[in-house]
């Protein structure tokens, strides 16, 4: 396929918007259920998006050989990584690779 360079503006333009929706998500909306809910579809989608536009930029199949195995890598690891507090709607982070944060930081209620 032929590399489209210039859906550059394209991508910086769609990125820019995932990271604002992305920022919401995690910490500014405060209904537990809807946080929930968005995050992980949030985190799925920016990892699709990523690779839709990497093709399309580049227009290497081999390529793909890379970039798919290491965005699912990442989106695995976010899956895991990133979870909501029942108690008071704090997005958690916990920063470890392969453990998962027990409790809430903040009110340090139990994670389910």
């Amino acid at each position: 396929m032929k590399p489209h360079p210039e859906i550059t503006p394209w991508f910086i333009g769609v990125w820019i918007a995932l990271a604002i929706v992305g920022l919401w998500i995690t910490y500014l909306d405060k209904n537990v259920a809807r946080k929930k809910r968005l995050l992980p579809v949030s985190i799925v989608v920016a990892g699709v998006i990523f690779v839709l536009f990497t093709f399309l930029m580049t227009g290497d199949l081999r390529m793909m050989g890379f970039v798919i195995p290491a965005v699912a890598l990442i989106t695995f690891l976010n899956l895991r990584q990133f979870r909501v507090c029942p108690t008071c709607g704090r997005t958690i982070h916990s920063g470890m690779w392969f453990a998962r944060a027990q409790y809430c930081p903040k009110c340090g209620g139990r994670l389910d």
